[in-house]
């Protein structure tokens, strides 16, 4: 006869890192340091929020996938800010242009 299955999800410890973890809907929440009172009220709160919202199987606030233009315009967003010295852009970033085109 097959185990009956929890009615709640498992919080349960994450090993490397020390925290406290929760699957709902196949995504992991992480609730802070394992056994704290902190975690254990985030714990109630994700699996209050998942029962409120119906039990789904899938995650609460999917987000989309970008796109490929938005993939490089957040490049090209982060490399103006990361190659340059005292305010001007550096050698290191026109390479990159063509990724902004």
């Amino acid at each position: 006869m097959p185990r009956p299955r929890a009615p709640y999800p498992a919080y349960r410890l994450h090993r490397p890192s020390g925290q406290a973890v929760v699957t709902i809907a196949g995504c992991d929440h992480y609730l802070g340091p394992h056994h704290s009172a902190e975690s254990r009220a985030a714990y109630d709160r994700a699996v209050l929020e998942w029962v409120a919202a119906g039990r789904p199987s899938i995650p609460l606030q999917r987000r989309h996938d970008p796109s490929m233009a938005e993939l490089c315009l957040l490049f090209w967003e982060h490399a103006e800010q990361r190659y340059q010295r005292d305010g001007k852009p550096t050698g290191e970033l026109p390479p990159y242009r063509s990724v902004k085109q």
